[in-house]
């Protein structure tokens, strides 16, 4: 892998609530992101995975500033994403984008693909004159396999399935060549059958772009084909992190394992039992001093609801935070 495009340090977001107590001035903190660390090299993929509520969404939103983070700091390219986006706004919408999960929200209805795509490379002055964006836009719909191009230039978002949609928006954003791109849960929304073509697309154009991806997903199969390295959260936390290989043969904290073991195979041979847990995350709110996972883990022991656990260094890149290692 080449240089670093992206460096996370202590990166936390926080919403503040009000308590539900008469006149009480409790304030009441949700750590939707909670301290989190990690670094992208360009062309390399991040996944993240973890439960609904855990917080993946709300890290991908502050890693492309749509939402700025209660605390930490955010590296890109070497320079700060807050003084970036002072410097030069536009540039860094440029620099960084997302994908996201539902694309029949992405596009405005009463516009084009043609329009839609050519706004995007004129905001950005890419391509000098009106025919060689035309141009542009042509080959990247030929190249994704969407086909006669000129004939979806000319049609509008409805009159399209959501895997069409899907390769458009992966498209627009890659034709700008950010050097970072977020795609969350591009392809929970997708039939089954269409699934491995958004995703081998994905690939394709983060290698042929040398783009760093983040990418967001609750199935760890999909992950595991498209990621380098993986990030377990939990309640807003990262608990693991790795290579995928790594993590996937040989997962350490309880609730990785927990995944895992629960994660469908396609071998027949496959032997493993999956791990119950009771009960369901316990609330953002505030949470205690203690290990979040501690009161649902089947390996839990007095210090891990008295103490949260520092990351240990596993070796081969591979990190967790648990008492028990």
């Amino acid at each position: 892998m080449g240089r670093e495009v992206i460096i996370a340090r202590n990166l936390s977001k926080w919403y503040e609530q009000r308590s539900t107590k008469l006149l009480s001035k409790e304030k009441l903190m949700v750590k939707a992101v909670d301290s989190i660390s990690f670094s992208i090299n360009e062309g390399e993929v991040l996944g993240v995975i973890g439960e609904s509520g855990c917080g993946k969404s709300t890290l991908g939103r502050i890693l492309v500033r749509l939402e700025r983070p209660t605390s930490g700091d955010l590296i890109i390219n070497n320079e700060c994403a807050e003084t970036l986006m002072k410097k030069d706004s536009k540039a860094f919408r440029r620099t960084v984008q997302i994908v996201f999960q539902n694309p029949y929200d992405t596009f405005a209805p009463k516009h084009t693909i043609g329009k839609i795509l050519m706004r995007a490379l004129e905001i950005h002055k890419i391509g000098s004159t009106h025919e060689e964006r035309q141009k542009k836009c042509i080959e990247a719909l030929e190249k994704s396999g969407l086909k006669p191009a000129e004939d979806f230039m000319n049609r509008y978002p409805h009159e399209l399935s959501g895997g069409q949609l899907q390769r458009i928006s992966i498209l627009r954003s890659m034709m700008l060549e950010p050097s970072f791109m977020v795609a969350d849960e591009p392809v929970s929304m997708l039939d089954v059958s269409v699934r491995a073509e958004i995703i081998n697309m994905l690939i394709k154009l983060v290698k042929d772009n040398k783009t760093a991806l983040v990418f967001v997903s609750h199935d760890i199969t999909i992950t595991r084909y498209i990621s380098n390295k993986l990030a377990v959260m939990y309640l807003g936390r990262i608990v693991e992190m790795g290579e995928s290989d790594e993590i996937i043969k040989n997962p350490q904290h309880p609730y990785t394992q927990v995944l895992i073991s629960n994660c469908a195979s396609i071998d027949f041979d496959d032997t493993k039992v999956p791990i119950k847990i009771d009960g369901e995350p316990p609330t953002p709110i505030n949470p205690g001093p203690g290990c979040y996972f501690a009161d649902r883990c089947f390996k839990a022991t007095n210090i891990c609801r008295e103490q949260y656990p520092e990351y240990k260094n596993l070796g081969n890149n591979h990190i967790a935070s648990c008492h028990n290692l």
